[in-house]
C-alpha cells in the first residue's frame, strides 16, 4: 500500500501540483510505524520548485495585446506606479485584450500573474533593448509589433486611447456595436 502512495505523489507532481499528499487509507496506518520519519516526510514535502513557462510573443499574436513592464525590481517606484495604474480599470483592460508580462532583473517575472523562465525574460530584454537596470513599458500590438514605449509609467486612460486609435481596435469597437 505504501507503494501505491508514493505512485500517487509521484503522479501529482507530473501532473504540476505543487502541494501533493500521499493518500493514505486507514488500513494503512499501521504500515506509518513501520516507516522512517524522515522517509514520511519526503515524500509528504511540498515541492519548492517553482513553475515558470516559456514566453513568446508570437503565442498572443491576433488575440491579445501585450504590455510588457521592464523593472530592476518590485520596488522600483516606477514600477510600483505602473502596477497602480494597471489595477485602476480591469473592464478596460479585458475589454481590450490586453495581457501584463512583468520582466524584473530582480524577482520574479511573470505573464498574468505566472512566472516566466529567466531565459524568457532575458530574451524580452535583449529584443526590446532593454537594459536589466531600466525601467520601460512597452505596448505590443495584436500584430506582435511595438505600438508605444514609455521609460515613465503610463496612465491606463492614455494607453486606452493609444489602443482604441488602432484600426484593429476600430474594427473590434465596431463589430461589439
Amino acid at each position: 500500500m505504501q507503494s501505491l502512495s508514493v505512485f500517487v505523489v509521484l503522479l501529482s507532481l507530473l501532473q504540476g501540483c505543487v502541494y501533493a499528499q500521499p493518500f493514505i487509507s486507514m488500513s494503512d496506518s499501521s504500515n506509518l510505524s513501520n516507516s522512517h520519519p524522515s522517509e514520511i516526510a519526503r515524500v509528504a514535502a511540498p515541492s519548492d520548485h517553482s513553475q515558470s513557462v516559456e514566453f513568446n510573443l508570437s503565442e498572443y499574436q491576433w488575440q491579445h495585446r501585450i504590455l510588457l513592464v521592464f523593472a530592476p525590481s518590485t520596488s522600483s517606484s516606477d514600477y510600483q506606479q505602473q502596477m497602480q495604474a494597471w489595477q485602476v480599470d480591469g473592464a478596460g483592460i479585458d475589454e481590450r485584450d490586453l495581457k501584463l508580462v512583468q520582466v524584473l532583473e530582480t524577482g520574479e517575472s511573470q505573464v498574468d500573474g505566472q512566472s516566466i523562465s529567466s531565459a524568457s525574460a532575458e530574451r524580452l530584454r535583449r529584443q526590446f533593448e532593454i537594459t536589466p537596470e531600466e525601467f520601460a513599458v512597452i505596448l505590443v500590438g495584436k500584430d506582435s509589433t511595438e505600438k508605444q514605449r514609455s521609460q515613465t509609467p503610463i496612465d491606463l486612460a492614455v494607453l486606452f486611447r493609444t489602443i482604441d486609435a488602432m484600426p484593429m481596435r476600430q474594427q473590434e469597437m465596431r463589430s461589439q456595436q
